[in-house]
């Protein structure tokens, strides 16, 4: 069974080569007992070892970890929230997109988003805020993603693999999405 910091490492790689996110950009976690495993800030994803992923509590405050993600208090709210025990957060480029088009929600055109995600929500909230933390959590003991307005879709779920199947099918969905609306005659789509 691979250490925290391996399986954290090969989903950041897969991220990265897939185009979720750009290499400095997002962040990974896994819950484990009462301990959270996640990349440190600034950190690329594609190069993760294991001095870039850190251990901190589940239940220490938002500001005591300069060296973890700028994300943590958001990671911290979704496991104290919910039951997920994996986090993918991304600067997948359609998603920020049309958070930024959209108003409250992406609706998938896709059969495979309608089916599996169904509506995306979109959250209002600064990076690495408290505000932040308290939309993502909440909506995302409902749904498997959602996309913080221009700022990246968060994924969560009990495995690292169902999150990243969760930010890869909120991303497809956004660019189908996006690339209908954007055909002429598209722009009609609600």
């Amino acid at each position: 069974m691979p250490l925290a910091w391996q399986e954290i490492s090969r989903f950041g790689k897969k991220a990265v080569n897939s185009g979720l996110t750009s290499s400095r950009f997002g962040n990974i976690s896994l819950l484990q007992g009462e301990n959270i495993f996640i990349t440190c800030t600034g950190s690329m994803l594609d190069e993760l070892d294991n001095s870039q992923v850190v251990e901190i509590d589940l239940g220490g405050p938002c500001n005591q970890d300069r060296i973890a993600s700028s994300e943590t208090c958001v990671h911290r709210a979704i496991y104290q929230s919910t039951t997920n025990k994996a986090i993918i957060h991304t600067h997948s480029p359609y998603a920020v997109t049309l958070s930024l088009l959209e108003r409250e929600e992406i609706m998938p055109l896709d059969s495979e988003g309608i089916i599996f995600l169904g509506a995306i929500p979109i959250v209002e909230g600064h990076y690495g805020t408290d505000r932040l933390a308290r939309a993502v959590s909440f909506v995302l003991q409902t749904h498997k993603a959602c996309i913080a307005r221009g700022h990246g879709v968060f994924a969560a779920s009990k495995s690292l693999s169902d999150a990243y199947t969760a930010a890869c099918m909120a991303e497809h969905s956004a660019q189908v999405r996006y690339l209908v609306k954007a055909y002429p005659g598209g722009a009609k789509i609600q």
